[in-house]
């Protein structure tokens, strides 16, 4: 049930895409509107508001000042609220509406505050003191699994949280790497920094995981499943409050590419007073990175606000050639109108460009028959590859694969932006409304030309793919009574997909492809709290209907989806269940989720084409499709079942889940037989409706303080994952999942001011595909798994009460291992420093 992502040739990385940002006039206009009303908003703001006040200490009753204070209101509406508490360890949150609220604070140096719950009435002052432990496993607040901020004690579904303070000690950049810690994720990077990165999710595909910001969808209309795929390696830690990650069926709450899950990012608020940081850091692979962050508040928070601005350049990468820069900036405003009107303005965009690399393939000799032991050919002999030598000259050995070798003329610069405007009203106590708006853009561009080791066109060659994405939703929400929340909405969707491929050698050859879809969406949502809030209970329901434009295909006469009539995508009906029980006495939590999924077939994969400058019939140049707009779409059914238990006074905390996922029909990529010479749009491969697949398996984890200076965090996923209908021969395992991962991270804290930081990853085999170009089929290898170990120190200097200096230095792959991702050499040893200010 995995798609194969490989390099510069390959489908999947075709999908960087080309062209401007979105249109953002609009959106600019919409921000104007609302600061030219914001005076007359302000103006009716009433006196009869609450608040909430105390003060953080540690365990002795000594003051914690700088400790991040974060609010939760029960009612969507509200949302977070963030305050920093003074020398004196004070804080404050003022101006709130009445209601039920959930409080935690975080400080350096000390683990999070289990959160606490408070209820406060109009017109009056609530007095919470929250006292710090040195030890103690995390208990955040989490809003993933239900779209509503939940104690991780009420959480009905497997969820896991990477906080910005974990990101920090572990000195990650990239969203995605850091998730390498999650149980049932299996995060592979083809290469060094900047190559393309994939998040599989209890061992389904890449396009099975959804990507949200701040709960809206981001992904890319442009890319083959329609998913985020293309921009994960353009995902850095910008301006991150933290990531969660949902694991389980998700459509029902996120609609569309959340069959197995949903990694959600989730901006920093802002708040409080104000501060700040600068980074800086160099080292191995020629890699240089800056971020600068700001956040702050004014009087009573009326405005929040949060900024970051990030660049990593690479001048060097692994084979010297394999240069890649990002640059990127993220941030958001909050206007709090009155205690129970809110306005949020958030951004989030990245421009990018990396060097790319020919695909791994089989050496030319006769290999063994059936699945073949991946051995890569010798360096010095790839080299020599890459200055022209014939594959049937190399002196293999017992190489049985040729490494991903160098292109120079292959690059690809994509970049993306995703703008959101978010009004939210609570009426009553009862009673709250949320209109938002987002519009996410993507675009770039593929380049390509003679030089290289593959099947190189004879002049330059340029693919642009845009992609658009706005989206409009309206939810209102009403509480029945204390413990039942029923939510109802509304979202419009409107995507555009952009195929422009371009070629200097024969301009009469170039060829375009402009198409749009809109989708309409019902859903309802109803949680429920009984017993003390002991029992969870949760059920959701979505319904999609989908509307699919005239697509504007040039030249006309020679496109090969000319002729046809094409109809949408059939409607899609989608549903979630999920419940929990917990013993207090015993610290433990049982809890179930069963729900279905939908896909539909995305605008690529049914109006995709390619340029294919050397035909395998020996004919002129042309472009080709591989796409088919006749396409069903993707169904699923999804089960997990757990127990979470803590014990030794809330210093561990297991947690043990079965899954059991069922792919019932899937779109796959198929240049086996299955498109026949019959195609009617004259394809030898391409998409393909398929039997899907099945997967199933455990996931164990501990967090546990077995000191007051140490944490650690383990993680044990056993997967396994099965095609319906085999891929590649007789072989039906699916492609890049390996049965076993585990994952251990250990932080020890030598005072308050040094740390020390260590990461194990390992994973048994894989299988994967390597395309053999004279052969036109695949070969299925057996690739080893990882085994890599990091480890790093920071030491903190104060300058202030407010201000700090810290050093940090971290060592990748200490022990030097090689290994190979599809065939693609990744770093060896590695290592990086580099100091921060903070105030």
């Amino acid at each position: 049930m995995t798609n194969t992502q490989t390099g510069k040739n390959s489908l999947t990385n075709k999908f960087p895409s080309a062209g401007g940002i979105v249109p953002a006039r609009k959106f600019l206009l919409a921000c104007a509107l609302v600061a030219l009303c914001a005076p007359a908003l302000f103006a009716q703001a009433t006196t009869a508001t609450a608040a909430i006040a105390g003060r953080v200490t540690d365990a002795q009753g000594a003051s914690v000042a700088g400790a991040i204070m974060t609010l939760y209101a029960r009612a969507p509406q509200l949302r977070r609220l963030t305050a920093v508490s003074d020398a004196g360890g004070a804080y404050r949150f003022e101006r709130l509406a009445a209601g039920e609220y959930l409080i935690e604070a975080d400080a350096r140096g000390f683990a999070p505050a289990v959160a606490q719950k408070v209820r406060v009435e109009r017109g009056q002052t609530t007095t919470l003191d929250l006292a710090l432990e040195v030890a103690g496993v995390r208990a955040e607040v989490v809003v993933t699994a239900a779209d509503t901020p939940q104690p991780v004690d009420e959480v009905s579904k497997a969820v896991t949280t990477v906080g910005a303070s974990e990101l920090e000690e572990r000195d990650e950049y990239s969203i995605p790497e850091a998730l390498r810690v999650v149980p049932g994720l299996r995060v592979q990077q083809l290469g060094g920094p900047g190559a393309l990165l994939s998040i599989k999710t209890r061992g389904l595909r890449n396009q099975d995981t959804a990507v949200t910001i701040d709960g809206l969808r981001f992904r890319d209309p442009s890319s083959p499943q329609g998913d985020a795929s293309g921009y994960l390696s353009e995902l850095h830690a910008t301006n991150v409050s933290r990531v969660e990650v949902l694991r389980g069926s998700g459509s029902s709450l996120y609609g569309t590419n959340a069959i197995g899950g949903v990694v959600n990012i989730i901006t920093d608020e802002g708040g409080g007073r104000t501060r700040g940081s600068v980074l800086a850091e160099g080292g191995g692979l020629g890699l240089f990175r800056g971020r600068a962050q700001l956040a702050g508040g004014t009087s009573a928070n009326r405005v929040a606000y949060s900024a970051g601005v990030s660049h990593l350049n690479v001048a060097r990468g692994i084979d010297g050639d394999d240069a890649t820069r990002t640059t990127s900036g993220q941030g958001r405003v909050r206007f709090q109108l009155t205690p129970t009107t809110t306005f949020t303005v958030r951004l989030y965009a990245a421009d990018s460009f990396t060097q790319l690399n020919e695909d791994a393939r089989p050496v030319a000799a006769a290999l063994p028959a059936g699945v073949v032991r991946a051995v890569p050919l010798a360096r010095a002999e790839l080299r020599r590859f890459e200055l022209g030598t014939p594959d049937f000259q190399l002196a293999n050995g017992a190489a049985t694969f040729i490494p991903s070798a160098n292109d120079p003329d292959a690059a690809r610069a994509t970049r993306f932006f995703s703008g959101a405007l978010l009004f939210t009203q609570r009426l009553t106590d009862s009673f709250g409304y949320t209109i938002s708006y987002q519009g996410n853009a993507t675009g770039g561009a593929f380049y390509d030309g003679p030089a290289g080791t593959g099947f190189e066109p004879f002049g330059t060659t340029r693919a642009d793919f845009d992609g658009r994405v706005h989206t409009l939703n309206a939810r209102v929400d009403f509480r029945l009574g204390r413990a039942n929340l029923f939510t109802a909405g509304y979202e419009f969707e409107r995507e555009r997909f952009i195929n422009r491929s371009l070629t200097s050698s024969a301009p009469a050859d170039d060829y375009s492809v402009d198409v749009a879809e809109r989708s309409h969406s019902f859903f309802i949502q109803d949680q429920v709290r009984l017993f003390d809030d002991r029992l969870q209970l949760s059920a959701a329901f979505r319904a999609q209907r989908f509307a699919l434009s005239r697509p504007n295909l040039a030249p006309l006469a020679t496109s090969p989806f000319a002729r046809f009539d094409f109809d949408a995508p059939p409607n899609a009906y989608t549903g979630d269940g999920s419940i929990a029980y917990s013993f207090r006495a015993t610290g433990t939590k049982l809890r179930a989720h069963v729900g279905n999924g939908y896909r539909a077939p995305s605008l690529y994969e049914r109006f995709g084409s390619f340029y294919d400058p050397r035909p395998f019939d020996g004919s002129a140049p042309r472009f080709s499709a591989f796409g088919d707009p006749r396409l069903s779409p993707e169904r699923s059914i999804a089960f997990d079942a757990g127990i979470d238990q803590t014990f030794a006074r809330r210093r561990a905390r297991a947690a043990a889940t079965y899954f059991y996922t069922r792919l019932q029909e899937v779109i796959a990529f198929d240049f086996t037989g299955l498109i026949g010479p019959d195609d009617p749009f004259g394809r030898f491969g391409g998409y393909v409706n398929t039997r899907g697949g099945l997967a199933r398996g455990v996931e164990l984890s501990l967090e546990a303080a077995p000191a007051r200076t140490l944490d650690v965090r383990t993680s044990y996923t056993y997967t396994n994952a099965d095609e319906r209908t085999p891929r590649v021969g007789s072989v039906i395992r699916s492609f890049t999942i390996p049965d076993h991962q585990f994952n251990l991270t250990a932080t020890q804290r030598v005072g308050r001011r040094l740390l020390f930081n260590f990461d194990f990853t390992a994973s048994s085999y894989y299988l994967a595909p390597v395309f053999n170009p004279s052969t036109f089929g695949s070969v299925v290898y057996r690739f080893e798994g990882i085994r890599k170990a990091d480890a790093g120190a920071n030491y903190t200097l104060p300058l202030s009460e407010s201000r700090s200096l810290r050093f940090f230095g971290y060592v990748e792959n200490l022990f030097g291992r090689e290994y190979f991702e599809n065939g693609f050499r990744t770093p060896g040893r590695t290592g990086k420093a580099g100091a921060q200010f903070s105030f």
